[in-house]
């Protein structure tokens, strides 16, 4: 059994030492006999053992860590929780009940008559909050937060981490680096005036403003969290700017330019424009154009979500982790769980599919597609007005979805949007299956070369004699 080692005769309790622990204990193991030759015996001791050597190593680090540092803070907390005890903050324990001051004290009195160990302080409140600063909190979000990076590619991981970089970079423009445990509310109210003054001179945007904001406060509540202090006051919450300003309401509506159809066939599905751009790039296009995903989820995509032996050949948008050991394992996160579903191939993104198979390795994980892209088409003139962006493909999508009048919520499932927000409550019921999707992008997807989608007329006729024979009750049906 691990922790146990026979020498000779004798039973001895074993264990490396822990590396946080190297300050407080010279050995790489930790070695202490345990006075039988009997294992049964042997194995009830060994795990008490442990729990005392941990207890002891957690009070000497408590004795000589900086108080201010996370790891003095951690090895109070431990030598605590060793005694069945957790955090006390002492001002609230001095504030707070006198019975429960009394008890306090009289534990304290009762584990440390002389009031020197780690266990009368930790029972008292002797708890020094880490002075860890905003700045070096926006750093260690990855390790507080690991759980929310698992998934995500070196692009995704980058962008991930910046926002909380510039959430902690307009803090300290604001009010200047400090601790956390210091921040106060009037300091999240001159963050405030800071992100509402760049939003005055359209700089950002307020939504983008507020989402930094929150980005502050998930900082705050990871650092608590990290320290298993479970009762504290974010000083952030609830602090956003609440209304947008004029030119924010006056731009709304034009603020994304689409695409014509017309120019998304004449530039992107036919030869001759982009001919001069390398084919992944160019095929990229045509299978954002032609299905509305996101550039992300198409360039992002590895081979095993690209399907087209299925029967409805499709793109697999979905959370992509490597399995246990595969260090070279794909990683893909998505932006909402409503992104994921599966995205019918038809037409012109069938094709540009089936000649990378293995999906667009030149752009996977990294972000240089819309940045290269857009250098091309404005290099070559090719865009209708300085305002239109790639992502605008999208956007067409959707409305040559509006424009063949295909309901809303099949919109909203095919662009993996929220049906939640679209209905504006609980969603239930099945989602559409895949054959009906290909029928609907079928609808809307431009001929090619070698293939013409087959007319409204029959493509409806289809999605009827589907639902019917399903059971579906559909309006001139008996």
């Amino acid at each position: 059994m691990k922790n146990l080692w026979l020498r000779g005769n004798t039973y001895w309790f074993r264990m490396r030492r822990p590396d946080r622990y190297a300050s407080v204990y010279s050995g790489s193991h930790v070695n202490q006999s345990l006075k039988t030759d009997s294992r049964a015996e042997a194995l009830a001791l060994a795990p008490v053992v442990k729990r005392q050597w941990l207890a002891e190593l957690d009070a000497r680090l408590a004795q000589v860590a900086p108080a201010s540092s996370r790891e003095a803070f951690q090895a109070t907390l431990a030598v605590a929780k060793a005694h069945g005890r957790g955090f006390t903050d002492a001002q609230a324990l001095a504030d707070g009940p006198l019975p429960q001051l009394l008890e306090a004290l009289t534990y304290a009195q009762a584990s440390d008559p002389e009031a020197k160990s780690a266990v009368f302080a930790a029972a008292l409140g002797g708890f020094d909050l880490p002075g860890t600063t905003i700045t070096e909190l926006s750093v260690d979000m990855p390790r507080l937060l690991i759980s929310e990076t698992l998934a995500k590619n070196d692009r995704q991981l980058r962008e991930w981490k910046n926002r909380y970089i510039r959430a902690s970079d307009a803090f300290v423009a604001a009010v200047g680096d400090k601790p956390v445990k210091d921040v106060t509310v009037q300091d999240i109210f001159a963050v405030r005036r800071l992100w509402r003054k760049r939003v005055e001179e359209k700089a950002v945007a307020t939504g983008y403003a507020n989402k930094h904001l929150g980005y502050l406060e998930a900082m705050i509540d990871a650092f608590y969290s990290d320290l298993e202090i479970d009762l504290f006051e974010n000083p952030c919450q609830g602090i956003r700017i609440d209304d947008k300003q004029p030119w924010e309401k006056k731009s709304a509506r034009s603020s994304k330019k689409e695409f014509k159809p017309s120019w998304i066939r004449e530039t992107i599905l036919s030869p001759g424009k982009t001919d001069r751009l390398n084919d992944e790039a160019r095929d990229i296009l045509i299978v954002m154009a032609e299905t509305g995903c996101r550039a992300s989820e198409v360039y992002d995509s590895p081979a095993s979500a690209i399907h087209l032996d299925h029967e409805i050949p499709h793109l697999a948008i979905e959370v992509e982790m490597p399995s246990p050991g595969d260090k070279a394992g794909h990683r893909r996160d998505v932006k909402t769980g409503s992104s994921i579903r599966k995205v019918p191939l038809v037409g012109a993104a069938l094709e540009a599919v089936q000649r990378h198979p293995d999906g667009f390795p030149r752009y996977r994980g990294n972000a240089n597609f819309s940045n290269a892209v857009m250098k091309f088409f404005k290099d070559n003139e090719l865009l209708p007005s300085p305002d239109h962006k790639i992502s605008s493909l999208r956007h067409s999508y959707e409305s040559r979805m509006r424009r063949l009048n295909i309901d809303n919520e099949e919109r909203g499932q095919l662009m993996g949007h929220s049906l939640k927000r679209i209905r504006g409550r609980e969603v239930y019921g099945d989602e559409t299956e895949l054959k009906l999707r290909a029928l609907f992008a079928e609808m809307i997807a431009f001929p090619t070369q070698t293939w013409a989608p087959r007319s409204f007329q029959t493509l409806n006729q289809e999605i009827s004699r589907i639902l019917e024979e399903e059971g579906f009750k559909l309006p001139g049906s008996s």
